[in-house]
């Protein structure tokens, strides 16, 4: 059976960690988060530039320099998994993306992922709950959304994902405890898994 690549995204604080690290440990598929592969080096470029570490959000260097270096840096180990039968998990917001309605195909060319099969899974919840769940995790990164709440939120509302030539589910994960039937129903419906 080819290799699957599931698109975990959706809003910082929405919970993909945790639905994305339920999903690999259910189907025993590979689990990739970009905070974790490349927050270290991220916050390392940013400090040759005497910028804070924790800057992402209005921070130009960032956008156009260090993201799309971490977003190949995943897309990277992903490709060395899945050439091996491995399906992955790929936790990241993909927020600045959307807007490419070529996104996957490009992809699947560029990493010769043309017997895998791409399936995305939008993490949704209500912005209540997100405003309450960035404020518990702490991070500093977040300084900035919850200082510009509202231009975050209206950010987040202009940017759905476009992308042609895969299957995209949503996950309603508003609740306070994971509901794990619900999503291993989801990931179900998702082309076969």
């Amino acid at each position: 059976m080819a290799p699957k690549v599931i698109f975990l995204v959706g809003a910082p604080g929405s919970g993909k960690s945790t639905v994305g690290k339920m999903i690999a440990s259910h189907f025993h598929f590979c689990y990739l988060d970009k905070d974790v592969v490349c927050n270290k080096f991220t916050g390392k470029l940013l400090e040759t530039q005497q910028i804070s570490p924790n800057e992402r959000d209005g921070c130009e260097f960032y956008q156009n320099e260090i993201m799309p270096l971490e977003y190949e840096t995943l897309l990277e180990v992903a490709a060395d998994n899945i050439e091996n039968g491995i399906s992955v998990v790929l936790d990241a917001p993909f927020l600045g993306y959307f807007s490419d309605e070529e996104y996957i195909q490009n992809l699947k060319e560029k990493y010769n992922w043309e017997d895998s099969t791409p399936l995305v899974l939008e993490v949704t919840v209500s912005s209540e709950v997100l405003r309450q769940r960035i404020k518990e995790r702490n991070i500093a990164r977040d300084d900035w959304k919850l200082a510009n709440w509202d231009v975050f939120i209206i950010s987040l509302k202009f940017k759905k994902c476009l992308w042609k030539h895969v299957e995209i589910k949503q996950f309603d994960n508003s609740d306070e405890e994971l509901d794990r039937d619900k999503l291993v129903k989801t990931v179900n419906l998702m082309k076969r898994i």
